[in-house]
């Protein structure tokens, strides 16, 4: 029998191995279906390239549940050649939310050829052009000369994937944590009993360079208008949102306060976990250092909320100006598939939290002395 917890590890590990930046992740999807084929879950693709897995539900009568999470990362486009220069020099653009110094010298990237090889080249400093400045472009170059074909993805030269003791190291722990852990979640369901309604794991495109995906699949309305929306993101660390204290249930963004409704399927799981393991680590925090996919769904009507896992080097930018693989804690990752999986199964039991029980229910005693002492 296979152990739940390494396979959620062996599933984040393989979509490490496909880097990917926006408008390229073939490779992240690619091997998404593949886990997707081997667990036996239903998918489909939308005209947009997001990709859309579905388990099916018991009772029709339940909301359906979308837990959703994008395959891009941060990187660099390569856009041309640098005129008048050897085949060795070529100008990139950036995609998402690079840190400042990824524009400095000597940085390692890859680009990613179409067939899949990767070759190794160094930024060599920023590219400013007279007539626009906020370009963001950096020169990239290369140790042999190269025909490349623009556009070319480029990402940096860091670990696909490590276990180094409590921690997973990645180039990109945003967003394929959030990937592997539905992909577990999924597989997870799928082996046991359906869950109560339809639960459908959801894979976007180029969520770095402004929710693109997750916008263009909400306008489409392509999940029913009844379905709870759960973003899965790996969101830098705050105050309250402390590494290795388990997942986050995150109540907001930096644009958006999210659904109660929603939020209570992720508070009732929450609580069935820890009635059956008192020691389960689980925070509840808004999480305003940026905007996840939940707000995408949100302006469309969804009602939404979101996980998120604790991110060190967010968008691989450390604390000491280096760039460095980004990682979260391993306790974290797996509470959180423990999380969504359970979320999954509480859909019709999420009115019933412990919270909302406590506010319904005023004691006899107290009900009957406000009627006894009117003012």
């Amino acid at each position: 029998m296979t152990d739940p917890q390494q396979q959620a590890l062996d599933f984040l590990s393989r979509l490490g191995g496909n880097p990917a930046t926006a408008y390229k992740e073939a490779g992240v999807a690619a091997e998404i279906k593949a886990i997707l084929d081997e667990s036996g879950v239903a998918y489909s693709q939308d005209s947009f390239g997001n990709i859309i897995a579905k388990v099916a539900g018991s009772d029709q009568t339940a909301n359906p549940l979308a837990i959703v999470a994008h395959m891009d990362h941060p990187g660099f486009e390569i856009t041309a050649s640098q005129p008048g220069a050897p085949q060795t020099n070529y100008i990139a653009t950036a995609m998402g939310g690079v840190p400042p110094a990824s524009f400095e010298d000597a940085v390692p990237v890859l680009a990613l050829l179409p067939d899949g090889s990767r070759v190794s080249g160094v930024t060599a400093g920023r590219i400013d052009d007279d007539a626009d400045t906020n370009k963001r472009q950096v020169l990239i170059k290369f140790a042999q000369p190269l025909d490349l074909e623009p556009p070319i993805s480029v990402v940096f030269d860091l670990v696909d994937f490590e276990l180094d003791g409590q921690h997973i190291r990645m180039r990109a722990v945003d967003d394929l944590a959030g990937c592997g852990s539905i992909l577990a979640a999924l597989a997870r369901l799928t082996a046991g009993d359906p869950p109560p309604g339809d639960v459908y794991g959801v894979f976007t495109r180029a969520e770095e360079v402004g929710l693109v995906g997750a916008r263009l699949m909400a306008e489409a309305g392509t999940l029913p208008p009844e379905t709870l929306v759960i973003s899965a993101e790996s969101s830098r660390t705050l105050p309250g949102a402390e590494m290795g204290e388990g997942p986050v249930i995150r109540v907001g963004d930096a644009g958006f306060t999210f659904t109660a409704d929603a939020e209570a399927v992720l508070v009732r799981a929450r609580e069935t976990l820890r009635e059956k393991d008192s020691g389960f680590k689980c925070q509840r925090q808004l999480m305003s250092g940026g905007t996840c996919e939940a707000s995408a769904f949100a302006v469309y009507g969804y009602q939404t909320t979101g996980i998120a896992f604790p991110l060190g080097n967010y968008h691989n930018g450390a604390p000491e100006g280096r760039i460095e693989a980004e990682y979260i804690h391993v306790d974290d990752y797996l509470g959180g598939v423990d999380l969504i999986t359970e979320a999954a199964r509480r859909v019709s039991d999420r009115a019933n939290t412990a919270f909302r029980q406590r506010l319904r229910e005023v004691p006899p005693e107290m009900r009957q002395r406000m009627l006894d002492s009117g003012v």
